[in-house]
């Protein structure tokens, strides 16, 4: 939620956490808070996507957090807001702020709000259910609570145990404990690999992996879970350009040219880098697009394996 007349832009942490909830809120919900998710109707979610906005004297609050509408299974409606947390030096302490936006809800949607923020700060103690207060002249005037999921300070070795993708990859934000970060990365890679979810969904949570676990911070002096790490990598890595390749080849076919084969391979690399980097710029886009020689763009999806910003993405057209 912001208190101005414009909003801020997303950071790299809003914009993938907001594709995560989107994704897999469902998921989230059952993992953390299992007893609550136990009496929602996820097949009734509507998340609001458009701004949730207040007018007050001299400020207007927008509410841009994830929000979702979920029926219960008896057939009420519900309102969750999972508010992401990423930033120190708030003018306001999470615990009021998570109070404002409870009741800026429960005045816009007239339903009952299940507040929890998803924090990525270190220590701010796990998963717990947190009080905010409100006291005037000794009288106690607000008691409210919302649940937290601060991810950094869980275990990654109780997540990785669930085998549940999901889990799998948000471990990777959290405390590695005994297990070295490399250990971690390929448990969690090779968990969401032989999942069943989508290709997209896989690539999407093996992104979240690789930006909260770069290769550049992994190392593990067993030779073994290194050479894990880089087969598991490069196995799925292979399989997106085949797939790409076999969708280009059969565009192709029916189009009967050329220009078939290289617009598969051209939407996988933007799927590839749009999901590891972010939005791209035009000016990239427009480059990519002018690349007609297939093996400049098989190097090109080479690259983003361990390309850590998109600077290091060599584009060379033809």
């Amino acid at each position: 939620m912001t208190e101005e007349t414009e909003s801020k832009p997303l950071t790299l942490h809003d914009r993938i956490f907001k594709e995560f909830l989107e994704r897999f809120l469902p998921d989230f919900m059952r993992i953390f808070f299992p007893q609550e998710a136990a009496r929602l109707d996820f097949s009734s979610i509507t998340f609001l996507r458009q701004e949730l906005n207040i007018t007050l004297p001299g400020q207007l609050l927008r509410i841009t957090d994830v929000v979702a509408e979920v029926k219960t299974l008896t057939g009420e409606t519900e309102t969750i807001i999972i508010h992401i947390e990423v930033e120190a030096n708030k003018p306001k302490p999470l615990p009021q702020r998570m109070f404002d936006y409870y009741a800026l809800l429960r005045i816009l949607r007239k339903t009952r709000v299940l507040p929890i923020a998803l924090v990525l700060k270190r220590g701010v103690g796990g998963l717990k259910w947190r009080l905010y207060k409100e006291e005037l002249f000794g009288h106690k005037l607000v008691q409210f609570r919302y649940g937290q999921v601060g991810v950094r300070d869980l275990n990654s070795a109780d997540y990785l145990a669930l085998d549940e993708p999901v889990a799998a990859a948000l471990a990777t934000l959290m405390k590695p404990g005994e297990a070295s970060k490399a250990e971690v990365k390929l448990q969690a890679l090779q968990t969401v690999v032989d999942s069943n979810l989508t290709d997209g969904d896989k690539l999407f949570l093996i992104s979240v992996v690789e930006t909260y676990l770069p290769k550049i911070e992994i190392f593990d002096a067993r030779e073994e879970i290194m050479r894990g790490l880089q087969e598991v990598e490069l196995s799925w890595g292979e399989k997106l350009v085949k797939e790409g390749l076999d969708k280009g080849r059969e565009e192709g076919r029916e189009e009967g040219r050329e220009e078939g084969l290289l617009e598969g391979m051209h939407k996988l690399l933007l799927l590839q880098l749009t999901y590891k980097f972010g939005e791209l710029p035009q000016g990239f886009v427009n480059q990519l697009y002018s690349i007609t020689d297939r093996e400049t763009l098989m190097a090109i999806s080479s690259q983003i394996l361990t390309a850590q910003t998109l600077a290091e993405i060599t584009l060379a057209a033809d």
